[in-house]
Protein backbone atom coordinates (compact mmCIF):
# COMPACT_ATOMS: atom_id res chain seq x y z
CA UNK A 1 0.00 0.00 0.00
CA UNK A 2 2.45 2.28 0.73
CA UNK A 3 4.68 1.33 -2.35
CA UNK A 4 1.21 3.24 -4.09
CA UNK A 5 0.98 6.47 -2.26
CA UNK A 6 4.52 7.31 -2.14
CA UNK A 7 4.50 7.37 -5.93
CA UNK A 8 1.34 10.05 -6.01
CA UNK A 9 1.39 14.04 -5.75
CA UNK A 10 -0.89 15.93 -3.53
CA UNK A 11 -2.16 19.10 -2.87
CA UNK A 12 -3.51 20.12 0.52
CA UNK A 13 -6.04 23.03 0.82
CA UNK A 14 -6.97 24.25 4.55
CA UNK A 15 -7.14 27.81 5.87
CA UNK A 16 -5.72 26.15 8.95
CA UNK A 17 -1.47 26.51 8.77
CA UNK A 18 -1.83 24.13 11.80
CA UNK A 19 -4.02 21.13 9.27
CA UNK A 20 -1.55 21.62 6.92
CA UNK A 21 1.39 21.13 8.71
CA UNK A 22 -1.37 18.07 10.65
CA UNK A 23 -1.95 16.44 6.84
CA UNK A 24 1.85 16.67 5.69
CA UNK A 25 3.04 14.93 8.46
CA UNK A 26 0.54 12.29 7.74
CA UNK A 27 1.18 11.96 4.37
CA UNK A 28 5.26 12.37 4.88
CA UNK A 29 4.66 9.15 6.80
CA UNK A 30 3.77 7.20 4.32
CA UNK A 31 6.89 8.13 2.54
CA UNK A 32 5.12 11.19 -0.04
CA UNK A 33 7.46 13.56 -1.26
CA UNK A 34 5.39 15.86 -3.67
CA UNK A 35 3.23 17.39 -1.33
CA UNK A 36 2.05 21.11 -2.18
CA UNK A 37 -0.60 23.32 0.39
CA UNK A 38 -2.91 26.59 -0.09
CA UNK A 39 -4.55 28.15 2.24
CA UNK A 40 -7.44 29.10 -0.21
CA UNK A 41 -9.58 28.00 -2.74
CA UNK A 42 -8.31 31.02 -5.01
CA UNK A 43 -4.28 29.30 -4.57
CA UNK A 44 -5.97 25.84 -4.91
CA UNK A 45 -7.99 26.40 -8.72
CA UNK A 46 -3.85 28.29 -9.61
CA UNK A 47 -1.93 25.39 -8.35
CA UNK A 48 -4.01 22.97 -10.45
CA UNK A 49 -4.42 25.09 -13.02
CA UNK A 50 -0.50 24.69 -13.62
CA UNK A 51 -0.15 20.92 -11.90
CA UNK A 52 -2.01 17.44 -12.37
CA UNK A 53 -2.32 16.43 -8.74
CA UNK A 54 -3.31 12.51 -8.18
CA UNK A 55 -5.12 13.32 -4.71
CA UNK A 56 -6.70 17.04 -3.91
CA UNK A 57 -7.49 16.66 -0.09
CA UNK A 58 -9.68 19.66 0.29
CA UNK A 59 -11.19 21.46 3.95
CA UNK A 60 -15.05 22.51 2.65
CA UNK A 61 -14.48 25.47 5.11
CA UNK A 62 -11.63 27.86 3.33
CA UNK A 63 -12.78 31.16 5.05
CA UNK A 64 -13.18 33.98 2.88
CA UNK A 65 -13.72 33.10 -1.00
CA UNK A 66 -14.56 29.77 -2.70
CA UNK A 67 -15.40 26.94 -0.21
CA UNK A 68 -14.14 23.47 -0.96
CA UNK A 69 -17.66 22.64 -2.80
CA UNK A 70 -16.72 25.60 -5.39
CA UNK A 71 -13.57 24.74 -6.07
CA UNK A 72 -14.80 20.95 -6.70
CA UNK A 73 -17.56 22.38 -8.96
CA UNK A 74 -14.81 24.69 -10.99
CA UNK A 75 -12.01 22.21 -11.61
CA UNK A 76 -14.23 19.14 -12.65
CA UNK A 77 -16.70 21.71 -15.25
CA UNK A 78 -13.12 22.74 -16.32
CA UNK A 79 -11.65 19.54 -16.95
CA UNK A 80 -8.87 20.68 -14.38
CA UNK A 81 -8.34 17.05 -13.01
CA UNK A 82 -8.48 13.62 -15.06
CA UNK A 83 -10.95 10.49 -14.49
CA UNK A 84 -7.94 9.41 -12.14
CA UNK A 85 -7.59 12.20 -10.01
CA UNK A 86 -9.09 11.65 -6.39
CA UNK A 87 -10.95 14.39 -4.86
CA UNK A 88 -11.29 13.94 -1.09
CA UNK A 89 -13.70 17.02 0.76
CA UNK A 90 -12.68 17.09 4.32
CA UNK A 91 -15.51 18.77 6.75
CA UNK A 92 -16.21 19.03 10.07
CA UNK A 93 -19.61 16.85 11.32
CA UNK A 94 -22.01 19.77 11.22
CA UNK A 95 -20.41 21.17 7.80
CA UNK A 96 -21.51 17.62 6.17
CA UNK A 97 -25.05 17.86 5.85
CA UNK A 98 -24.52 21.05 3.31
CA UNK A 99 -22.00 19.84 1.21
CA UNK A 100 -23.57 16.80 0.57
CA UNK A 101 -26.33 19.22 -0.96
CA UNK A 102 -24.23 19.13 -3.93
CA UNK A 103 -26.62 18.96 -7.00
CA UNK A 104 -23.97 18.06 -9.31
CA UNK A 105 -20.45 17.86 -8.63
CA UNK A 106 -19.40 15.32 -5.61
CA UNK A 107 -16.53 14.32 -4.22
CA UNK A 108 -14.73 11.01 -4.74
CA UNK A 109 -15.28 10.98 -0.65
CA UNK A 110 -15.73 12.38 2.63
CA UNK A 111 -12.92 12.64 5.49
CA UNK A 112 -14.89 13.81 8.53
CA UNK A 113 -12.80 15.37 11.63
CA UNK A 114 -10.83 14.16 13.46
CA UNK A 115 -9.51 11.62 11.40
CA UNK A 116 -6.35 9.44 12.27
CA UNK A 117 -3.26 8.46 9.59
CA UNK A 118 -4.71 5.02 9.73
CA UNK A 119 -7.76 6.01 8.23
CA UNK A 120 -6.60 8.37 5.38
CA UNK A 121 -4.19 5.13 4.09
CA UNK A 122 -7.45 3.33 4.32
CA UNK A 123 -9.71 5.64 2.36
CA UNK A 124 -6.75 6.55 -0.24
CA UNK A 125 -5.77 2.79 -1.00
CA UNK A 126 -9.15 2.42 -1.53
CA UNK A 127 -9.87 4.84 -4.09
CA UNK A 128 -7.08 3.81 -5.97
CA UNK A 129 -8.00 0.29 -6.25
CA UNK A 130 -11.58 1.48 -7.59
CA UNK A 131 -10.15 4.42 -9.95
CA UNK A 132 -7.73 1.34 -11.54
CA UNK A 133 -10.53 -0.90 -11.81
CA UNK A 134 -12.55 1.95 -13.26
CA UNK A 135 -9.75 3.48 -15.07
CA UNK A 136 -10.30 2.35 -19.00
CA UNK A 137 -13.81 2.72 -18.98
CA UNK A 138 -13.65 6.35 -18.08
CA UNK A 139 -10.97 7.41 -20.11
CA UNK A 140 -13.08 6.03 -22.88
CA UNK A 141 -16.25 8.40 -21.73
CA UNK A 142 -13.51 10.95 -21.39
CA UNK A 143 -12.87 10.90 -24.89
CA UNK A 144 -16.60 10.30 -25.72
CA UNK A 145 -15.63 7.11 -27.16
CA UNK A 146 -18.90 5.44 -26.65
CA UNK A 147 -18.88 2.09 -27.92
CA UNK A 148 -15.73 1.68 -26.64
CA UNK A 149 -16.95 2.17 -22.96
CA UNK A 150 -19.91 0.16 -24.07
CA UNK A 151 -17.57 -3.13 -25.02
CA UNK A 152 -15.78 -1.98 -21.90
CA UNK A 153 -18.50 -2.43 -19.77
CA UNK A 154 -19.75 -5.77 -21.40
CA UNK A 155 -16.74 -7.54 -20.89
CA UNK A 156 -16.11 -6.64 -16.77
CA UNK A 157 -19.92 -6.92 -16.13
CA UNK A 158 -19.51 -10.57 -17.92
CA UNK A 159 -16.29 -11.35 -15.78
CA UNK A 160 -19.10 -10.63 -12.15
CA UNK A 161 -16.60 -8.51 -10.50
CA UNK A 162 -17.34 -8.16 -7.05
CA UNK A 163 -17.71 -4.83 -7.79
CA UNK A 164 -20.10 -5.75 -10.33
CA UNK A 165 -22.70 -2.76 -9.28
CA UNK A 166 -20.25 -0.17 -10.04
CA UNK A 167 -20.04 -1.15 -13.93
CA UNK A 168 -23.58 -1.94 -13.83
CA UNK A 169 -24.40 1.77 -13.24
CA UNK A 170 -21.76 3.43 -15.42
CA UNK A 171 -23.61 1.33 -18.28
CA UNK A 172 -27.39 1.99 -17.10
CA UNK A 173 -26.54 5.86 -17.16
CA UNK A 174 -24.17 5.65 -20.44
CA UNK A 175 -27.51 4.69 -21.48
CA UNK A 176 -29.89 7.64 -19.69
CA UNK A 177 -27.25 10.12 -21.49
CA UNK A 178 -27.57 8.45 -24.88
CA UNK A 179 -31.54 8.72 -24.55
CA UNK A 180 -31.85 4.73 -24.42
CA UNK A 181 -34.78 4.88 -21.89
CA UNK A 182 -35.73 1.29 -22.29
CA UNK A 183 -32.69 0.24 -22.02
CA UNK A 184 -31.66 2.03 -18.93
CA UNK A 185 -34.85 0.98 -17.00
CA UNK A 186 -33.92 -2.67 -17.45
CA UNK A 187 -30.53 -2.81 -16.32
CA UNK A 188 -31.70 -0.70 -13.41
CA UNK A 189 -35.18 -2.81 -13.00
CA UNK A 190 -32.09 -6.08 -13.00
CA UNK A 191 -30.50 -4.09 -9.81
CA UNK A 192 -32.93 -3.94 -7.90
CA UNK A 193 -34.89 -7.07 -8.47
CA UNK A 194 -31.75 -8.36 -6.06
CA UNK A 195 -31.78 -5.89 -3.75
CA UNK A 196 -33.34 -2.13 -3.29
CA UNK A 197 -30.28 0.87 -4.18
CA UNK A 198 -31.23 4.06 -4.07
CA UNK A 199 -29.03 5.11 -7.00
CA UNK A 200 -30.90 2.29 -9.09
CA UNK A 201 -34.41 3.26 -8.08
CA UNK A 202 -33.43 7.23 -9.13
CA UNK A 203 -32.41 5.71 -12.21
CA UNK A 204 -36.11 3.90 -13.05
CA UNK A 205 -37.55 7.78 -12.24
CA UNK A 206 -35.32 9.30 -14.67
CA UNK A 207 -35.86 6.09 -17.06
CA UNK A 208 -40.01 7.20 -16.80
CA UNK A 209 -39.29 10.76 -16.90
CA UNK A 210 -37.37 10.39 -20.21
CA UNK A 211 -39.98 8.22 -21.80
CA UNK A 212 -42.78 10.84 -20.20
CA UNK A 213 -44.49 8.77 -18.36
CA UNK A 214 -44.32 11.55 -15.69
CA UNK A 215 -46.95 9.49 -13.21
CA UNK A 216 -44.88 6.98 -12.67
CA UNK A 217 -41.74 9.02 -12.64
CA UNK A 218 -43.52 11.29 -9.27
CA UNK A 219 -44.06 8.42 -7.47
CA UNK A 220 -40.85 7.28 -7.85
CA UNK A 221 -39.27 10.26 -6.50
CA UNK A 222 -41.28 11.01 -3.79
CA UNK A 223 -41.37 7.46 -2.07
CA UNK A 224 -37.73 7.89 -2.28
CA UNK A 225 -38.16 11.32 -0.60
CA UNK A 226 -40.40 9.61 1.84
CA UNK A 227 -38.14 7.21 2.55
CA UNK A 228 -34.92 9.94 3.25
CA UNK A 229 -36.30 13.56 3.60
CA UNK A 230 -32.58 14.20 2.94
CA UNK A 231 -32.25 13.04 -0.15
CA UNK A 232 -31.51 16.43 -2.55
CA UNK A 233 -31.62 14.88 -5.70
CA UNK A 234 -34.88 13.32 -5.34
CA UNK A 235 -36.19 16.59 -4.85
CA UNK A 236 -34.62 18.45 -7.86
CA UNK A 237 -36.05 15.46 -9.92
CA UNK A 238 -39.06 15.30 -8.27
CA UNK A 239 -39.50 19.33 -9.24
CA UNK A 240 -38.59 18.42 -12.93
CA UNK A 241 -41.93 15.63 -13.09
CA UNK A 242 -44.10 18.48 -11.55
CA UNK A 243 -43.24 21.25 -13.94
CA UNK A 244 -43.19 18.28 -16.99
CA UNK A 245 -46.43 17.82 -15.60
CA UNK A 246 -47.75 21.75 -15.67
CA UNK A 247 -47.39 21.93 -11.95
CA UNK A 248 -45.68 25.05 -11.11
CA UNK A 249 -47.03 25.37 -7.56
CA UNK A 250 -46.46 22.01 -6.57
CA UNK A 251 -42.54 22.24 -7.94
CA UNK A 252 -42.18 25.24 -5.97
CA UNK A 253 -43.05 23.62 -3.13
CA UNK A 254 -40.97 21.12 -3.52
CA UNK A 255 -37.78 22.76 -3.98
CA UNK A 256 -38.95 25.16 -0.95
CA UNK A 257 -38.51 22.08 1.24
CA UNK A 258 -35.33 20.96 -0.36
CA UNK A 259 -33.81 24.32 0.30
CA UNK A 260 -34.70 24.18 3.64
CA UNK A 261 -32.59 21.62 4.20
CA UNK A 262 -29.88 22.06 2.01
CA UNK A 263 -29.70 25.55 1.37
CA UNK A 264 -25.91 25.93 -0.34
CA UNK A 265 -26.68 24.71 -3.46
CA UNK A 266 -27.08 27.96 -6.01
CA UNK A 267 -28.48 25.74 -8.70
CA UNK A 268 -31.19 24.82 -6.71
CA UNK A 269 -31.89 28.35 -5.49
CA UNK A 270 -31.87 29.72 -8.92
CA UNK A 271 -34.07 26.75 -10.00
CA UNK A 272 -36.67 28.15 -7.26
CA UNK A 273 -36.63 31.75 -7.79
CA UNK A 274 -37.59 30.90 -11.64
CA UNK A 275 -40.27 29.27 -10.50
CA UNK A 276 -41.45 31.46 -8.16
CA UNK A 277 -40.90 34.36 -10.67
CA UNK A 278 -43.04 32.56 -12.66
CA UNK A 279 -45.80 31.84 -10.17
CA UNK A 280 -46.01 35.67 -9.16
CA UNK A 281 -44.70 34.62 -5.85
CA UNK A 282 -41.94 37.40 -5.63
CA UNK A 283 -41.03 37.37 -2.32
CA UNK A 284 -40.11 33.66 -2.41
CA UNK A 285 -38.25 34.37 -5.56
CA UNK A 286 -36.01 37.40 -3.77
CA UNK A 287 -35.15 35.35 -0.98
CA UNK A 288 -33.81 32.29 -3.82
CA UNK A 289 -32.39 35.34 -5.87
CA UNK A 290 -30.47 37.15 -3.18
CA UNK A 291 -29.35 33.64 -1.57
CA UNK A 292 -27.85 32.56 -5.11
CA UNK A 293 -25.80 35.46 -5.82
CA UNK A 294 -24.81 35.18 -1.97
CA UNK A 295 -23.57 31.49 -2.63
CA UNK A 296 -21.67 32.28 -6.20
CA UNK A 297 -20.03 34.96 -5.88
CA UNK A 298 -17.10 32.54 -6.33
CA UNK A 299 -18.88 29.50 -7.80
CA UNK A 300 -18.74 28.37 -11.50
CA UNK A 301 -22.92 28.23 -11.40
CA UNK A 302 -23.09 32.16 -10.98
CA UNK A 303 -24.57 33.81 -14.04
CA UNK A 304 -26.00 37.22 -14.97
CA UNK A 305 -29.91 36.38 -15.00
CA UNK A 306 -29.82 35.18 -11.10
CA UNK A 307 -28.95 39.20 -10.61
CA UNK A 308 -31.54 40.25 -13.56
CA UNK A 309 -34.14 37.86 -12.09
CA UNK A 310 -33.83 39.38 -8.31
CA UNK A 311 -33.53 42.95 -9.96
CA UNK A 312 -37.36 41.67 -11.36
CA UNK A 313 -38.30 40.29 -7.99
CA UNK A 314 -37.26 43.31 -6.10
CA UNK A 315 -38.83 46.04 -8.33
CA UNK A 316 -42.54 43.89 -6.86
CA UNK A 317 -41.34 43.82 -3.38
CA UNK A 318 -39.56 46.68 -2.98
CA UNK A 319 -39.53 49.35 -5.38
CA UNK A 320 -38.09 50.20 -9.35
CA UNK A 321 -34.73 52.11 -7.30
CA UNK A 322 -34.19 49.06 -5.04
CA UNK A 323 -33.98 46.97 -8.53
CA UNK A 324 -31.69 49.19 -10.30
CA UNK A 325 -29.22 48.80 -7.76
CA UNK A 326 -29.58 45.26 -8.17
CA UNK A 327 -28.59 45.83 -11.84
CA UNK A 328 -25.81 48.13 -10.70
CA UNK A 329 -24.21 44.89 -8.83
CA UNK A 330 -24.81 43.07 -11.81
CA UNK A 331 -22.59 45.17 -14.46
CA UNK A 332 -20.13 45.60 -11.36
CA UNK A 333 -19.81 41.35 -11.21
CA UNK A 334 -19.96 41.06 -14.94
CA UNK A 335 -17.68 43.94 -16.37
CA UNK A 336 -17.39 43.93 -20.31
CA UNK A 337 -19.33 40.50 -20.26
CA UNK A 338 -21.89 41.45 -23.41
CA UNK A 339 -24.37 38.66 -22.06
CA UNK A 340 -24.60 40.80 -19.04
CA UNK A 341 -25.25 43.65 -20.43
CA UNK A 342 -27.94 42.24 -22.18
CA UNK A 343 -29.62 40.81 -19.49
CA UNK A 344 -29.26 44.30 -17.40
CA UNK A 345 -30.51 46.39 -20.86
CA UNK A 346 -33.57 44.60 -21.40
CA UNK A 347 -34.36 44.23 -17.37
CA UNK A 348 -33.87 48.23 -16.96
CA UNK A 349 -36.47 48.59 -19.88
CA UNK A 350 -39.20 47.28 -17.84
CA UNK A 351 -37.82 48.90 -14.99
CA UNK A 352 -37.60 52.08 -16.37
CA UNK A 353 -40.98 51.52 -18.35
CA UNK A 354 -42.80 51.13 -14.72
CA UNK A 355 -40.68 54.21 -13.16
CA UNK A 356 -42.85 56.05 -16.45
CA UNK A 357 -39.33 57.21 -17.67
CA UNK A 358 -40.49 56.14 -21.43
CA UNK A 359 -37.10 57.99 -22.70
CA UNK A 360 -34.60 55.89 -20.51
CA UNK A 361 -36.93 52.57 -21.65
CA UNK A 362 -36.38 52.79 -25.70
CA UNK A 363 -32.69 53.68 -25.06
CA UNK A 364 -32.64 50.55 -22.36
CA UNK A 365 -34.33 48.82 -25.51
CA UNK A 366 -32.63 50.00 -28.50
CA UNK A 367 -29.20 48.67 -26.50
CA UNK A 368 -30.90 45.16 -25.87
CA UNK A 369 -31.33 44.80 -29.69
CA UNK A 370 -28.06 45.28 -30.74
CA UNK A 371 -26.35 43.14 -27.51
CA UNK A 372 -28.59 40.23 -28.92
CA UNK A 373 -27.73 40.79 -32.28
CA UNK A 374 -23.96 40.49 -31.27
CA UNK A 375 -24.59 37.52 -29.24
CA UNK A 376 -26.11 36.16 -32.28
CA UNK A 377 -25.75 31.96 -32.03
CA UNK A 378 -23.89 32.25 -28.80
CA UNK A 379 -27.12 33.36 -27.13
CA UNK A 380 -28.57 31.27 -24.73
CA UNK A 381 -31.92 29.53 -25.93
CA UNK A 382 -33.14 31.19 -22.84
CA UNK A 383 -32.38 34.51 -23.40
CA UNK A 384 -35.12 34.18 -26.41
CA UNK A 385 -37.80 33.47 -23.62
CA UNK A 386 -36.26 36.42 -21.92
CA UNK A 387 -36.11 38.97 -24.87
CA UNK A 388 -39.13 37.73 -25.90
CA UNK A 389 -41.18 38.85 -22.56
CA UNK A 390 -39.28 42.37 -22.57
CA UNK A 391 -40.25 43.23 -26.16
CA UNK A 392 -43.88 42.31 -25.51
CA UNK A 393 -43.82 44.13 -22.12
CA UNK A 394 -42.13 47.47 -24.32
CA UNK A 395 -45.16 46.83 -27.08
CA UNK A 396 -42.62 45.62 -29.60
CA UNK A 397 -45.41 42.12 -29.80
CA UNK A 398 -44.35 41.24 -33.54
CA UNK A 399 -40.35 41.39 -32.63
CA UNK A 400 -41.50 39.21 -29.67
CA UNK A 401 -43.28 36.41 -32.16
CA UNK A 402 -40.67 36.70 -34.24
CA UNK A 403 -37.96 35.69 -31.20
CA UNK A 404 -40.12 32.76 -30.09
CA UNK A 405 -40.84 31.73 -33.65
CA UNK A 406 -36.70 31.45 -34.25
CA UNK A 407 -36.50 29.24 -31.26
CA UNK A 408 -38.58 27.16 -32.05
CA UNK A 409 -36.97 26.59 -35.09
CA UNK A 410 -33.22 26.59 -33.18
CA UNK A 411 -34.38 24.03 -30.68
CA UNK A 412 -36.88 21.77 -32.51
CA UNK A 413 -35.44 18.60 -30.78
CA UNK A 414 -35.45 19.88 -27.40
CA UNK A 415 -38.87 19.23 -25.83
CA UNK A 416 -38.25 20.95 -22.60
CA UNK A 417 -37.23 24.23 -24.29
CA UNK A 418 -40.33 23.52 -27.07
CA UNK A 419 -42.54 23.28 -23.56
CA UNK A 420 -41.17 26.64 -22.05
CA UNK A 421 -41.65 28.58 -25.97
CA UNK A 422 -45.07 27.34 -25.38
CA UNK A 423 -45.73 28.25 -22.02
CA UNK A 424 -44.40 31.95 -22.80
CA UNK A 425 -46.45 32.25 -26.05
CA UNK A 426 -49.53 31.69 -23.88
CA UNK A 427 -48.85 33.72 -21.25
CA UNK A 428 -48.08 36.38 -23.43
CA UNK A 429 -51.42 36.13 -25.54
CA UNK A 430 -48.97 35.45 -28.76
CA UNK A 431 -50.78 32.36 -30.02
CA UNK A 432 -54.16 30.93 -29.96
CA UNK A 433 -52.57 27.48 -30.03
CA UNK A 434 -48.78 27.34 -29.18
CA UNK A 435 -48.70 23.99 -29.42
CA UNK A 436 -49.96 23.46 -33.11
CA UNK A 437 -47.92 26.57 -34.08
CA UNK A 438 -44.80 24.55 -32.43
CA UNK A 439 -45.81 21.25 -34.11
CA UNK A 440 -46.08 22.65 -37.36
CA UNK A 441 -42.11 24.36 -37.64
CA UNK A 442 -41.15 20.97 -36.28
CA UNK A 443 -42.78 19.14 -38.81
CA UNK A 444 -41.62 21.33 -41.24
CA UNK A 445 -37.84 20.76 -40.07
CA UNK A 446 -37.89 16.92 -39.68
CA UNK A 447 -39.16 17.01 -43.59
CA UNK A 448 -36.58 19.46 -44.64
CA UNK A 449 -33.79 17.19 -42.85
CA UNK A 450 -35.21 14.05 -43.65
CA UNK A 451 -35.23 15.72 -47.65
CA UNK A 452 -31.78 16.37 -46.97
CA UNK A 453 -30.77 13.39 -46.19
CA UNK A 454 -32.59 11.49 -48.64
CA UNK A 455 -30.81 13.50 -51.13
CA UNK A 456 -27.34 12.38 -49.85
CA UNK A 457 -28.31 8.45 -50.25
CA UNK A 458 -29.43 9.21 -53.82
CA UNK A 459 -25.83 10.62 -54.59
CA UNK A 460 -27.29 14.32 -55.25
CA UNK A 461 -24.67 15.45 -52.68
CA UNK A 462 -25.02 18.99 -55.06
CA UNK A 463 -28.91 19.37 -53.77
CA UNK A 464 -28.32 18.18 -50.56
CA UNK A 465 -25.37 20.73 -49.76
CA UNK A 466 -27.64 23.88 -51.33
CA UNK A 467 -30.76 22.60 -48.94
CA UNK A 468 -28.91 22.57 -45.61
CA UNK A 469 -27.12 25.65 -46.40
CA UNK A 470 -30.55 27.81 -47.40
CA UNK A 471 -31.25 26.08 -43.68
CA UNK A 472 -28.64 26.82 -41.64
CA UNK A 473 -28.93 30.50 -43.07
CA UNK A 474 -33.03 30.30 -41.64
CA UNK A 475 -31.89 28.60 -38.52
CA UNK A 476 -28.08 29.45 -37.52
CA UNK A 477 -28.83 28.08 -34.12
CA UNK A 478 -30.28 24.70 -34.50
CA UNK A 479 -27.81 21.99 -33.61
CA UNK A 480 -29.13 18.97 -36.05
CA UNK A 481 -29.22 21.83 -39.26
CA UNK A 482 -25.49 22.66 -38.41
CA UNK A 483 -24.56 18.80 -37.69
CA UNK A 484 -26.24 17.72 -41.03
CA UNK A 485 -24.91 20.42 -43.16
CA UNK A 486 -21.51 19.64 -42.07
CA UNK A 487 -21.60 16.31 -42.61
CA UNK A 488 -23.16 16.89 -46.23
CA UNK A 489 -20.26 19.20 -47.27
CA UNK A 490 -17.66 16.47 -45.39
CA UNK A 491 -19.47 13.86 -47.28
CA UNK A 492 -18.82 16.30 -50.61
CA UNK A 493 -15.32 17.24 -50.11
CA UNK A 494 -14.58 13.09 -49.54
CA UNK A 495 -15.43 12.26 -53.10
CA UNK A 496 -14.48 15.58 -54.57
CA UNK A 497 -11.51 16.89 -52.63
CA UNK A 498 -10.57 19.82 -49.58
CA UNK A 499 -12.31 22.46 -50.87
CA UNK A 500 -11.06 25.74 -48.82
CA UNK A 501 -14.32 27.46 -49.00
CA UNK A 502 -16.93 24.28 -47.84
CA UNK A 503 -14.04 23.15 -45.42
CA UNK A 504 -14.02 26.69 -43.50
CA UNK A 505 -18.15 26.29 -43.71
CA UNK A 506 -17.61 22.96 -41.90
CA UNK A 507 -15.50 24.37 -39.35
CA UNK A 508 -17.93 27.50 -38.24
CA UNK A 509 -20.58 24.95 -38.34
CA UNK A 510 -18.81 22.23 -35.73
CA UNK A 511 -17.74 25.33 -33.97
CA UNK A 512 -21.51 26.90 -33.70
CA UNK A 513 -22.65 23.61 -32.37
CA UNK A 514 -19.99 23.22 -29.96
CA UNK A 515 -20.40 26.70 -28.46
CA UNK A 516 -24.17 25.64 -28.07
CA UNK A 517 -23.31 21.99 -26.49
CA UNK A 518 -19.36 20.72 -26.50
CA UNK A 519 -20.87 17.48 -24.79
CA UNK A 520 -23.25 16.61 -27.58
CA UNK A 521 -22.34 13.67 -29.12
CA UNK A 522 -22.90 14.09 -32.67
CA UNK A 523 -20.70 16.84 -32.52
CA UNK A 524 -17.85 14.35 -31.24
CA UNK A 525 -18.56 12.59 -34.40
CA UNK A 526 -18.70 15.07 -36.69
CA UNK A 527 -15.38 16.26 -35.82
CA UNK A 528 -13.54 12.75 -35.71
CA UNK A 529 -14.72 12.51 -39.27
CA UNK A 530 -13.43 15.82 -39.86
CA UNK A 531 -10.08 14.41 -38.45
CA UNK A 532 -10.47 11.30 -40.92
CA UNK A 533 -10.53 13.51 -43.88
CA UNK A 534 -8.35 15.52 -43.05
CA UNK A 535 -5.73 12.45 -43.01
CA UNK A 536 -7.47 11.05 -45.91
CA UNK A 537 -6.72 14.09 -48.32
CA UNK A 538 -3.26 14.64 -46.95
CA UNK A 539 -2.42 10.91 -47.45
CA UNK A 540 -4.41 9.79 -51.07
CA UNK A 541 -3.32 6.60 -51.37
CA UNK A 542 -4.33 5.59 -47.80
CA UNK A 543 -7.63 6.69 -48.97
CA UNK A 544 -7.38 4.84 -52.67
CA UNK A 545 -6.28 1.88 -50.73
CA UNK A 546 -8.89 2.36 -47.71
Amino acid sequence: MASKIEQLSFLIVDDYGDMRGVLRNMLQSFGVTDIDSVANGREAISHIESKRYDVILCDYNLGEGRDGQQVLEEIRARKLIGVSSIFVMITAENTRLMVMGAVEYEPDSYLTKPFTKDLLAQRIERLLNKKADLLEIEQAIDRREYELANDLLDRRIAENPRNLNEFVKIKADLALKAGAYDQAEAIYSGVLSQREIAWARVGIGKSYYGNKRYQEAKQVFQGLIDGNERFMAAYDWLARTHQAMDEPEEAQKVLETATAHSAKAIVRQRALGELALRNHDEKVAERAFGQAIRLGKHSIYKHPSIYANLARAKAVTASGDAALMVLRDLKKAYKGDTEAKLYSSMTEATIQEDMNNGARARQCMIEAHELYKELGTQAAPELALDMARTCNRMGETERASELLHQAVKNNHSDELFLKAVGETMGDLGLSEDPGAMIAGIKKEIVRLNNRGVELAKLGKLDEAMLLFEEAVVGMPGNKVVNLNAARIFMLHMNESGIDTDLLAKVREYLERVRQMDSEDRTLHKMQSMLKQLLRNSANPEKRENG
